[in-house]
């Protein structure tokens, strides 16, 4: 049995490993074709054009380019020199301006107050402790009127179960990862009000499952008779949107 020595944090290599400039082509296909993660099209939604955004972690910036060719005016933050070089070539082909910033988010950031609209992360703050999540929303309040967090969710079953399989039998590829039933909390001693949070995801939660577990065929099955999971709290993401108090 594997030690699980895939659940420490990856270092900042084994993340460049996710975001390699090989990657592009695969990227902007999808784009193209609007073949789009969950998170990246309920962003989409919760945004509007001429919106300025700015991503924490971009990681493959696919998210990023993908509102910036919905005409979101994007600002897209990594401390991974390969993320950047990616989300830059992700711009290129789209012909579309991403301000790309080569820093590291947990520090103090070089913008002005209320610079952004809505500011986001998407598979960030899960990588995290409680005390450190606190830290970085408290980091990044000044900078929008808007904070939209998404994780995953510890309420979903496929993912959590999925992601004990992988943790168990050594193939989990993200390390340290600490899904939460709620941000609320951390929203409130941060400064955020008018809290909302819902789950999304409950198809992109299989993924996580082996190909014919049984988990997997139940769900898949109450998906086909249009039961909708992600509303009883089954989604893979946990989506926490606060706004500022002042």
């Amino acid at each position: 049995m594997n030690d699980k020595i895939n659940t420490k944090a990856l270092t900042k290599n084994e993340w460049a490993k996710h975001c390699q400039l090989n990657l592009a082509e695969k990227i902007c296909a999808n784009i193209s074709h609007n073949n789009v993660p969950c998170w990246s099209k309920e962003l989409l939604k919760l945004t509007s054009e001429g919106e300025k955004c700015c991503e924490m972690g971009c990681g493959t910036g696919q998210t990023s380019a993908y509102l910036a060719k919905h005409n979101r005016i994007m600002t897209s933050i990594d401390y991974s020199e390969d993320s950047i070089l990616l989300i830059n070539e992700l711009a290129k082909y789209f012909n579309k301006r991403i301000n790309t910033r080569l820093l590291d988010v947990t520090k103090e950031l070089p913008f002005y107050e209320n610079e952004f609209d809505t500011i986001f992360q998407c598979g960030l703050l899960e990588h995290f402790e409680k005390a450190e999540r606190i830290a970085l929303l408290k980091n990044w309040y000044r900078f929008s009127k808007r904070m939209i967090s998404m994780i995953p969710n510890a309420m979903s079953l496929p993912y959590m179960i999925g992601k004990k399989i992988m943790e168990d039998n050594g193939t989990w590829e993200y390390g340290l990862e600490l899904p939460q039933s709620s941000l609320r909390e951390e929203f409130l001693v941060a400064g955020y009000s008018n809290i909302q949070e819902y789950t999304i995801g409950t198809k992109h939660a299989l993924n996580f499952l082996p190909l014919h577990h049984h988990l997997r065929a139940t769900i898949e099955k109450l998906l086909l008779d249009n039961y909708d999971l992600d509303n009883i709290g089954q989604g893979y993401l946990l989506v926490t949107i606060g706004i500022r108090k002042d």
